[in-house]
C-alpha cells in the first residue's frame, strides 16, 4: 500500500493504476474509495479525456459499498465529481468527507 500512496504523492498516475490493479488481484477486491478517490485528481491533471469514466466508476462504486447511501448524497457527490477538474481544493474536501464512516 505504501507503494501506491507513494505513486500517488509522486502524482504518477500511471504507475498508481499498475499498483492498485496489481493490489485489486492480490486481495481479489479493489483499493478502499478513500484511496481511490486520490487518484481522480491524478487523472484530471494528466488523462482529463478520460475523467469522467473515473468519476463515474468511483460514484458506481460508491453507491454500491456506502451504507445508507441516498440519491441526494449521490448528486452531491456527483457535482463534487462535477467540480473537481475546476474547483479541486473544495471539490476534494467533500468527496473525501463522503468516505468517512458515519455514526
Amino acid at each position: 500500500m505504501r507503494d501506491l500512496e507513494g505513486a500517488i504523492r509522486r502524482g504518477d498516475l500511471e504507475m498508481a493504476s499498475s499498483i492498485a490493479r496489481d493490489i485489486a488481484r492480490a486481495r481479489g477486491r479493489p483499493i478502499g474509495l478513500e484511496l481511490a478517490l486520490e487518484l481522480l485528481p491524478l487523472v484530471v491533471a494528466q488523462d482529463s479525456e478520460a475523467y469522467d469514466e473515473w468519476a463515474c466508476r468511483w460514484l458506481a462504486r460508491w453507491l454500491e459499498e456506502v451504507r445508507g447511501a441516498s440519491i441526494d448524497a449521490a448528486a452531491e457527490l456527483a457535482a463534487a465529481l462535477a467540480d473537481l477538474p475546476t474547483e479541486p481544493a473544495t471539490a476534494l474536501a467533500a468527496l473525501r468527507r463522503s468516505c468517512r464512516p458515519r455514526a
